[in-house]
């Protein structure tokens, strides 16, 4: 029997730590990576996270149990469009990252209706992955939250077999609701990028930052590195311009206490109201390092041999509640 094949439309950090978790969880499965950015397959391809990269992108997704497709939200219609001919029941197709909303209508307009299609975000550890990403391993991907809205095309057993991988790869999969999912998305996947890009432009739009830019160190550095990043999230603030506007407003209010507490010459409230935050913050690690209490999501029927393909008729059987041995 030939390998089951997955495919990876995307080889940057998502996309590798997902090949790095598949290759280690499930054993006899060959992962093939497809990237417009050839520096990125072969990167994906050195870091052991795929076992081979594809430059033809319908090749690579040719005959795949389950394709993955990270990356910037406007190539997912590209790449639905690409390989929409070829797909059919028994195959995942899971958009990581990206608003909910906007890709679950994409994938409406671009796919048959009886595609599986998953609009799903990895969230991953705090303590796994740590400031800006850089290189994942096999690890990056365990205790994440991976929240996911299904479309009306995916059939019970195959969400059964998304929330059997996901869990197989270590991670939490969680269903959400996709419009409150993309309102908080803003918040804490957007909003740091965007204030990384207000620092910078504040900062170089002094008159005398080109005489004192050199004073800007490392630390400046890792206060805007999510610059980087800024303008993956422009079409993510313009497709909800009230929620962005409703959590620039917090930020700004808060920013507007902070000054005011400062121009009056109150260190206390200053110091008070930073103190707060990092009370908040060590609040939100601990929670982390707790965990979710709520544990794997069960799965309901016996997915029969769609497990199979990808974990072996005793994992499957297990994963599934099967007790036969």
């Amino acid at each position: 029997m030939s390998k089951a094949k997955v495919a990876l439309v995307g080889c940057d950090f998502v996309g590798m730590s997902l090949g790095m978790a598949i290759k280690r969880a499930l054993g006899e499965v060959e992962v093939v990576g497809h990237d417009k950015d050839r520096d990125a397959m072969r990167r994906a391809e050195n870091a052991k996270a795929i076992d081979r990269g594809e430059w033809n992108l319908p090749n690579a997704c040719d005959r795949a149990a389950a394709i993955f497709i990270s990356g910037a939200p406007d190539e997912l219609s590209v790449t639905l469009r690409a390989i929409a001919p070829d797909l059919g029941p028994n195959t995942l197709v899971v958009a990581v990252g990206g608003p909910n909303v906007v890709a679950l209508k994409t994938a409406e307009g671009l796919l048959a209706e009886h595609v599986p299609f998953f609009s799903t975000a990895l969230i991953y550890h705090p303590d796994r992955v740590n400031g800006t990403p850089d290189l994942p391993d096999a690890d990056s991907i365990r205790d994440a939250i991976w929240t996911v809205v299904p479309s009306h095309g995916a059939s019970t057993e195959m969400v059964d077999m998304f929330v059997a991988l996901a869990n197989q790869l270590g991670a939490k999969p969680i269903f959400v609701d996709p419009v409150e999912r993309d309102g908080m998305s803003v918040a804490v996947d957007a909003m740091p990028a965007v204030i990384s890009s207000m620092l910078m432009l504040a900062v170089s739009g002094d008159a005398a930052w080109r005489d004192r830019e050199w004073m800007a160190g490392a630390a400046f550095g890792q206060a805007v590195s999510g610059v980087e990043h800024a303008h993956k999230f422009a079409a993510v603030l313009s497709a909800q311009p009230d929620v962005a506007v409703h959590w620039l407003n917090q930020i700004v209010l808060q920013c507007i206490a902070l000054r005011d507490a400062i121009a009056a010459r109150n260190a206390e409230a200053v110091e008070r109201a930073l103190v707060q935050a990092e009370e908040k913050r060590q609040q939100w690690l601990a929670d982390w390092r707790k965990g979710r209490v709520e544990g794997h999501i069960p799965i309901e029927r016996d997915t029969g041999g769609l497990l199979k393909i990808f974990l072996g008729e005793r994992m499957a059987s297990r994963i599934a509640g099967n007790k036969k041995r």
